[in-house]
């Protein structure tokens, strides 16, 4: 499988440092609240074409320069030039609209994003930069998958965010099933290895306390075994966590 659920981008244990006394943290408090009404991270991206690499299962693994071709409330339509030169359209749809408010409504963007299927399991990640290369400013970004990024090779993915999840000993264990318990989580972020805001499962809020950026967890559960010397999960992916994130640049639409 392609995933590195460890790397971080520094400490294993902790990117960034400690959050408990940051003052700018609005969600240090123990207590399982309830979801906030209509929280959604959905996203799509429909992609024309791309070439696939035999060397990998990536259904599709994207690095490329774009052009906005057009764009809605709700998505954007991008020309995107592969590594031989062709060039793919791509429509990207988001469930929330100050996120799509972050990328351009036209010119240059960069663009990355994988698409892998485990077993059943759909997992995707995308991130858009301003200019034409990997080193622009992260616009917008998102997961929908068990693991913040798709490989140990995809360390810059999300830069300067990175984050790590944690069960909410607040909220209650549910039983999914035999051998398989879940409680939600919150997720921590940090940005530049500055610890910033804790964001349980179901809510959204500012990152960092300058307010440059924003994120939606639209779901952040941690699945385990719930006996782990009796039960046996074998490659059963839903064991794995659950995250569905959106992440946007708050000033590039004001909101």
């Amino acid at each position: 499988m392609p995933f590195n659920d460890d790397y971080l981008g520094g400490n294993d244990d902790d990117p960034g440092g400690s959050s408990d006394d940051d003052p700018t943290n609005p969600e240090q408090a123990s207590v399982c609240e309830p979801r906030q009404a209509a929280i959604s991270a959905d996203f799509e991206l429909v992609v024309e074409d791309w070439p696939s690499d035999p060397s990998d299962s990536y259904d599709y693994n994207i690095v490329a320069p774009c052009q906005v071709e057009a764009a809605s409330a709700a998505s954007r339509d991008f020309a995107c030039t592969d590594e031989d030169g062709a060039v793919h359209g791509l429509t990207l749809t988001l469930s929330n609209l100050h996120i799509v408010g972050a990328i351009p409504a036209s010119g240059p963007v960069f663009l990355r994003a994988a698409r892998y299927d485990d077993l059943g399991e759909d997992y995707q990640w995308f991130e858009v930069r301003a200019g034409s290369d990997v080193t622009g400013a992260l616009l917008a970004g998102g997961v929908r998958a068990s693991s913040w990024i798709p490989d140990s090779s995809s360390e810059a993915y999300f830069a300067p965010i990175s984050m790590l999840p944690a069960a909410e000993e607040g909220c209650p264990e549910e039983i999914r099933r035999e051998c398989l318990n879940s409680r939600r989580s919150r997720i921590q972020f940090w940005v530049d290895h500055v610890p910033g805001a804790s964001i349980l499962d179901g809510h959204e809020g500012d990152i960092d306390a300058s307010g440059a950026y924003r994120a939606i967890v639209g779901t952040s559960v941690d699945n385990y075994l719930s006996d782990p010397v009796a039960c046996h999960p074998g490659d059963d992916p839903s064991y794995a966590d659950e995250w569905r994130v959106l992440i946007g640049a708050k000033a590039i639409d004001g909101l």
